[in-house]
Formats: C-alpha cells, sequence, structure tokens
C-alpha cells in the first residue's frame, strides 16, 4: 500500500514562513499513521498556526486536497505531542519572561519564538492582563522555581528562543538560562527580588483583592509622590531652599507609607527616583540611601525592599534609570499575574514612566492603547448604567492620553496644547484631565520651543486663574505655577513683576507646607 510521501522538519530549526501543499495528495488509503503525520506535520502547522484556520477546517483540507484521514480526537493527541497550541501555555510565558528578563537586564531588545511562531509584546501582555487567577498562581509557582515542569512541557520550552530583532528570518538558537557576566547580575538580581517582594505580599494578604480580582489601594486624599514631583519643579524653577523643605515633607511621609505597606509604595518610589534624577546630581541618590536605611530599620536586613535598594547604592544615574524602568515593569508584571490593577492607575504609572524616561514613547503608547482596547471590551459587558457611565469617563480618559502620545507628545508646542486643554476641561470635563493639563504644561515648557517666553508667560497666567478657581489658591499646582511663572518674568526682564509673583508665592508657600504637614498620606 502507498503511503505519503513528504518532508520532516527538525525540531531544533527555526522554520520560516510555510506555504502548502507540500506533499502530493494521493487517494484514500486508510486512516492516518505515524509516518503520515510525520510527512504532512509540516503543513498541517501551517495551516493551523500560519494561516490560522480552525481545527476543522484544517480537517476538511486535510481530508479533501490531500485524502489525509483522521479524527478530531487524533489531531487533538497529535497536537499536544507536537506542542501546536494557539494559546500560550502557562510554562511557555514563564519561560518567556524569564529569557526576555535576563535579556532585558543586559539592555537587549528581544524578538521571541515559540514553536517557529513569533510573539510579540503585545500578546504576551494580553496574557497576563486576562490569564485567570489559577493560572496566575501556576505561573508565579513557576517562575519561583515551585513546580516541576513534566517532560512534555520542558520539551516544549526547548524550542523557545529569545534573540535580538534582525531582517535574518533564521535566527540562531541560543543557548537557554545562560548566566549573565558579573555586570550584569544587578538589574537581574533587582527583577527577581521584585518578584519575591509581591509574591511575598499576595501570600501574606498584605494586599487585598475585590471578588473580580482587582487589587485594592487605600483611598488617600494625595499620593506620597506629590511632594516628591513638586520639589522637582521647585529646584528646576531655582527655588532650592522650597524644594528641600519639600523633599524633607517627602521622607518624612515615607515612613508611614512603607509601615502599611501599600501596593502601590515601590512604583512610588521609583517614579520619585526619576523626579529626582532631574533635579541634579546627589538627590536621587539620597533618596535611596533613606529608603534603603529605612527599610532596614522598619523590615529588617532580609525584607526584599532592603535587598532592591542596598544594591542600588554603588549603581551610577544612568544605571540608577535604567534599573528603575526594569523594576517598574517587572513589579507590575508581577502584580498582574496575581491580580487585575485598573487601567487607570497603569495609564498614569506609564505617563510617570515615559515622563521619567523610563521607557520610550512607542512603549508607552503601545501599553496604552492596549488598556483601551481591555476598557471598551469590559464595557460592552456592563449592564448597570451607573458601572457602565464610570466606566465610560475612564474610557474618554484612556482615549485622551492615546491621543496625546500619538499626536501630541514631544511636539514643540506640546505646552500650549496643554494649556489650551486645562482651559477647556476645567469647568465641564473630567477634574483628571484638567489637572494633567496643568502638570503638562509646566513639565513641557523648557521643551517646547516653538513656544516664546511672551507666549508661555500668558499662558500661565491665564492658567493660574483657572487653577485657583479649580484646585484652590494653596494647592501643590496652584502654587507650583507661581513658581515657574516667576521665573520666566525674571527671564524676560519684568522684574517688577516676577518680584509681586514671588511674594504672592512665599505668602502661599508657609500654609502650603503646613497644610501639606498636616494632611499626611494616610
Amino acid at each position: 500500500m502507498d503511503s505519503h510521501k513528504g518532508t520532516c522538519s527538525s525540531a531544533n530549526a527555526m522554520p520560516t514562513p510555510r506555504t502548502t501543499p507540500q506533499v502530493a495528495p494521493q487517494r484514500y488509503n486508510g486512516p492516518a499513521r505515524d509516518g503520515d503525520w510525520t510527512n504532512y506535520r509540516d503543513t498541517i502547522t501551517s495551516l493551523y498556526l500560519d494561516q490560522n484556520k480552525s481545527l476543522k477546517e484544517v480537517m476538511r483540507i486535510m481530508r479533501e486536497e490531500y485524502y489525509f484521514y483522521a479524527t478530531e480526537k487524533m489531531y487533538k493527541i497529535r497536537f499536544n505531542k507536537w506542542g501546536l497550541h494557539k494559546k500560550l501555555r502557562a510554562h511557555q510565558v514563564a519561560e518567556l519572561l524569564v529569557q526576555r528578563g535576563k535579556r532585558a537586564a543586559a539592555g537587549k531588545s528581544s524578538v521571541s519564538f515559540v514553536h517557529g511562531r513569533k510573539i510579540d509584546t503585545d500578546r504576551l501582555n494580553t496574557y497576563l492582563r486576562r490569564v485567570s487567577p489559577s493560572r496566575r498562581k501556576e505561573l508565579m509557582a513557576m517562575l519561583s522555581g515551585k513546580v516541576e515542569l513534566g517532560a512534555a512541557q520542558k520539551r516544549s520550552i526547548e524550542e523557545i528562543i529569545c534573540r535580538t530583532p534582525s531582517p535574518d528570518p533564521e535566527p540562531e538558537l541560543l543557548p537557554r538560562r545562560v548566566e549573565a557576566p558579573d555586570d550584569l547580575r544587578l538589574p537581574e538580581e533587582c527583577m527577581q527580588i521584585v518578584r519575591s517582594y509581591v509574591s511575598g505580599a499576595f501570600d501574606a494578604a498584605l494586599w487585598q483583592t475585590t471578588p473580580n480580582q482587582e487589587l485594592v489601594f487605600p483611598h488617600r486624599g494625595r499620593t506620597w509622590l506629590d511632594p516628591a514631583s513638586s520639589a522637582r519643579q521647585l529646584f528646576v524653577n531655582g527655588f532650592t531652599q522650597q524644594g528641600f523643605r519639600m523633599l524633607r515633607i517627602t521622607f518624612d511621609e515615607y515612613r508611614d507609607v512603607m509601615v502599611r505597606q501599600d501596593p502601590s509604595l515601590l512604583v512610588e518610589t521609583c517614579l520619585a527616583m526619576g523626579a529626582l534624577l532631574q533635579c541634579g546630581p546627589g538627590l536621587a541618590e539620597s533618596l535611596i540611601n533613606y529608603v534603603c536605611e529605612m527599610s532596614r530599620i522598619v523590615f529588617g536586613a532580609k525584607h526584599p525592599l532592603y535587598l532592591l535598594f542596598v544594591r542600588l547604592r554603588t549603581a551610577s544615574p544612568s544605571e540608577i534609570s535604567r534599573f528603575m524602568g526594569l523594576i517598574l515593569q517587572s513589579f507590575l508584571q508581577a502584580v498582574r499575574l496575581n491580580s487585575r490593577l485598573k487601567p487607570t492607575y497603569l495609564a498614569t504609572v506609564y505617563r510617570g514612566m515615559l515622563n521619567s524616561d523610563f521607557i520610550d514613547t512607542i512603549t508607552a503608547q503601545k501599553c496604552m492603547q492596549g488598556l483601551l482596547t481591555d476598557l471598551e471590551e469590559t464595557a460592552s459587558s456592563v449592564s448597570d448604567p451607573a458601572e457602565r457611565e464610570a466606566l465610560q469617563k475612564d474610557i474618554e480618559l484612556l482615549q485622551y492620553h492615546v491621543s496625546w502620545l500619538y499626536e501630541l507628545h514631544n511636539i514643540p508646542t506640546e505646552a500650549k496644547v496643554a494649556a489650551q486643554t486645562l482651559a477647556e476641561t476645567h469647568a465641564s470635563g473630567d477634574p483628571r484631565v484638567a489637572r494633567f493639563g496643568c502638570y503638562n504644561m509646566l513639565r513641557t515648557l523648557r521643551t517646547s520651543h516653538e513656544v516664546s517666553d511672551e507666549e508661555a508667560i500668558e499662558l500661565m497666567f491665564k492658567s493660574l486663574s483657572i487653577c485657583e478657581t479649580e484646585f484652590g489658591p494653596k494647592d501643590n499646582a496652584t502654587v507650583t505655577l507661581l513658581a515657574t511663572l516667576q521665573s520666566y518674568l525674571r527671564r524676560a526682564g519684568k522684574d517688577e513683576e516676577a518680584a509681586r509673583i514671588k511674594a504672592d508665592f512665599e505668602a502661599r508657600w508657609d500654609e502650603v507646607v503646613e497644610e501639606l504637614s498636616r494632611s499626611k498620606t494616610q
């Protein structure tokens, strides 16, 4: 009896995109045998994965065009044997995270392949956002080494490849789990400590989740990060004494925040580092030393936070910036294995990471777009009117962020557009957008090269009136705007007006500090 003819692809080679047919069809000669499956493996794989056909479509095409007969159960058994799955498996994701993490620690970008199929970052992030709670626990156990992989799983991860992106369609098979050189172990160790910190917080029930697995953040009137951000703007505009006083408030509050072990503690610490790195030499290093000593006093020398920051004491400013980005991404990734994070919170974090140069614009765009897509899908299945209205506001906020990143971020008139946003949204729009407009205007004035000093002064006077009405005359944003306005007036030679604004700033300043000290982040 004639048998099906064909070629067998190597399990270890990276296949190029497949085309069908590869084997000449013949007439029916009984159910498929082992040799037939081997001969037609590439053809079946191409149909199922590369052409994204359903199993029933694959069966029909193989039957009608190749006279290849097998039951659905036979296909599924063979797919399991080959490791042929459209959806990522937990053990595959764990291996991808390990390999990509090591390459990120070495400062390398990555492109990943599972059984010859390219797995981009968006697909990996989608898996982490949507994975079920039971799968999250399984994945965390694999990452921490608590689960021994089965033989089939071990064979499967042997065909996972991470390499540097290249136009070459035939990537070389890289050795798995290569130990990093001595000078690359620090970021790798930091990411491992972060995963341990997150896992321990959930295991000890320090962090709570809602019934739908959303991580609970304690309600606070403001974040510990607020005074750190204000300190940055004060330093930039020459108010050194006030900037250091604001930093003292920041440091004084840090112990209270640390004792509570708020889920946002590490995120806000990293973003504060980003703000201080932009203020001048030594400030970020001072915060590292303070966090290191305070975590040792509060938790002891074996706590992950101490182990993390004591490793950063010897890092240079450029290394600190790179490590903060890796730490934040590792933290968000680990948290999302155990819970869901509110999309608007993630959007705020991604904006902070972008402003601190921890991630690039393209990465921020992809992250924001993914959040928006998920939120829109969630809203489409909600029937409660009040919940749907709240989700719609969040969707509009994310749409604003996405639109800004794609169309306005880093344009030479960004500060002017931000001021217009503040003017348009303060009365009837989302107050979150209005506040963002104010802070974004202040942040981008120095880089908006097509906005003259005269235009900047006019924008700030108009914005000041709005901030006083919207946020209050002694609000952080309002007083920080005063400090910035004073420096621009001075630079434009308007000394009398600058002196008046400075006196106004100093009159409000003591009250602002008193209010900040009174309303600690409790």
